[in-house]
């Protein structure tokens, strides 16, 4: 009697121990995933501030109503990279949209985010030469 008590209580605490595991695992794989899609973020932001930093070098300026262009891909650290594209929406106001992805050692995407900014001429004596719109500068998609 005793002996099937005994190897019923073993079965019972692996049963406990293999769930346990396989809770850790997963919270893991979302722990992981959640730090490559701030990468991929942070990858989209940041491509949007070299844009933004780098406007009269690229002549965005000079685009016309309704044109866009794709400015060359960025390689950033941590597998990470983006591709900046600006569309001149107007007269006066601009579109700046940024793809940004986390690769892994294999090139398989691991997350991909996008930033978006819109952005106004600023004046001829304005520091930069454009600027966000104020109060909801940022449209971020997943």
């Amino acid at each position: 009697m005793a002996l099937p008590l005994a190897v019923l209580g073993l079965v019972i605490m692996a049963a406990l121990v293999a769930v346990v595991l396989a809770g850790a695992l997963v919270e893991q794989r979302v722990g992981r995933n959640g730090l490559h899609a701030v990468q991929a973020a942070g990858a989209a932001a940041a491509g949007v501030s070299q844009v933004v930093g780098g406007w009269e070098g690229y002549g965005l300026g000079t685009l016309v109503p309704g044109e866009s262009v794709a400015l060359p891909r960025v390689t950033a650290p941590g597998r990470t990279e983006y591709v900046p594209i600006v569309t001149r929406l107007n007269g006066e106001l601009f579109r700046i949209r940024v793809g940004a992805t986390r690769t892994d050692a294999d090139g398989e995407v691991l997350a991909s985010r996008e930033g978006n900014l819109i952005v106004r001429l600023g004046d001829s004596g304005a520091a930069a030469p454009v600027q966000p719109i104020a109060g909801r500068p940022w449209l971020m998609a997943p």
